[in-house]
């Protein structure tokens, strides 16, 4: 059984890996159009603001 929890908090760890280097590749690409992304997580909000 303690297996069968490693494999879980293992999974669950990668996964928050791979969403983490997701999001900071999302940071790393060029804006769109003003108001034309928005993400929003219960702790994390990113919005694309209108442009100069």
């Amino acid at each position: 059984m303690d297996r069968f929890y490693r494999g879980v908090e293992t999974g669950l760890l990668g996964l928050s890996f791979c969403l983490g280097l997701a999001a900071f590749a999302a940071l790393a690409a060029p804006p769109r159009e003003a108001g034309s992304l928005a993400v929003t997580l219960p702790m994390l909000s990113v919005t694309t603001g209108a442009g100069p």
